[in-house]
C-alpha cells in the first residue's frame, strides 16, 4: 500500500491528513474521521485492510496546525470539507468514531448527495457540553503533548450541546451503526434507538464483547462488517 502525506488549507490553517493509492477506480472512496484527539495515522492498519479501496483518513491533531482557538463543532466539520475538497472526490463513503461521530453526522447532513454511505462508531448523535475534568485527565495522562495543552482546553471551551436529531433527518445514504455492548460503551440503548427513529434508511450492529474500543476483542469482525456494508453498496 502508498500511503501520501498531504495537507489540506481551511483557512490558514493546515490539516494533515493521509491517502492510500492502491486504487481501484471502481470502489467508492473512504474519507475516515477519528476521534476529538486522534491523528490521522491511526487508521493505517485499516486502510491498509481495504486495499484497494482509496481511504482517506484526516484531522489528525499530530501533524496538523494547533491555532490558538477555533475549536468548536462547526470548525471542525470545515475541516472535513476542506479535506474533501483538496483531494477531489466527488462521492465517497463517510466514517468516524467517537466524538467524530457529531462532526460527521453534520458534514453529512450539508453534503447528503456527495455521500454514499456512512458509518458511525460507537457514539451518539449529540456534541457535548465538555467539562473542564476532561482537560484535566487528558493532560495528566499525558495524552498529548505540552505545546498542544491549548488544544484540550480550547475544544473543551467551544464545546457547547449541540443534538443532531435534525441533522439525522437530512441524511439520506444507507448508515451503518456499531455500538459496544459493555459498560464501557459511549452509545446507550436509549441514544440507539434515537438514530432508528431519525435515519431512514440504518443499520445497527452491537459487539456485545466488545466496550467503546469496537476491534477488542475481534478485529476481524469489525473489519468484515465495514466490509461488508461497503461491498453492498458498491454493488447497488
Amino acid at each position: 500500500m502508498v500511503l501520501l502525506e498531504r495537507f489540506a488549507k481551511n483557512n490558514n490553517i493546515s490539516i494533515h491528513y493521509l491517502e492510500s493509492m492502491d486504487l481501484n477506480f471502481d470502489l467508492i472512496p473512504l474519507v475516515y474521521v477519528p476521534g476529538v484527539l486522534g491523528f490521522a495515522e491511526q487508521f493505517e492498519d485499516e486502510m491498509k485492510v481495504l486495499t484497494p479501496r482509496r481511504c482517506i483518513s484526516l484531522r489528525g491533531r499530530g501533524k496538523s496546525d494547533a491555532p490558538l482557538k477555533g475549536y468548536n463543532l462547526e470548525q471542525h466539520v470545515s475541516d472535513i470539507k476542506s479535506v474533501v475538497e483538496n483531494s477531489g472526490i466527488k462521492e465517497y463513503y463517510l466514517m468516524a468514531y467517537s466524538m467524530g461521530v457529531p462532526y460527521a453526522i453534520k458534514f453529512a447532513s450539508e453534503n447528503p448527495k456527495q455521500i454514499k454511505g456512512l458509518i458511525l462508531c460507537d457514539y451518539q448523535a449529540r456534541y457535548p457540553s465538555i467539562p473542564e475534568s476532561w482537560v484535566e485527565g487528558v493532560i495528566s495522562r499525558g495524552y498529548i503533548k505540552e505545546d498542544r495543552h491549548h488544544v484540550v482546553r480550547g475544544i473543551q471551551l467551544d464545546s457547547k450541546e449541540t443534538y443532531l436529531m435534525d441533522e439525522l433527518k437530512k441524511i439520506t445514504c444507507p448508515v451503518l451503526v456499531i455500538k459496544g455492548g459493555t459498560e464501557q460503551s459511549l452509545l446507550k440503548n436509549d441514544a440507539t434507538e434515537k438514530y432508528k427513529s431519525h435515519l431512514r434508511n440504518v443499520q445497527i450492529v452491537e459487539f456485545s464483547d466488545s466496550g467503546h474500543e469496537l476491534w477488542i476483542p475481534d478485529y476481524d469482525r469489525f473489519m468484515n462488517k465495514i466490509g461488508q456494508f461497503l461491498e453492498k453498496i458498491d454493488k447497488e
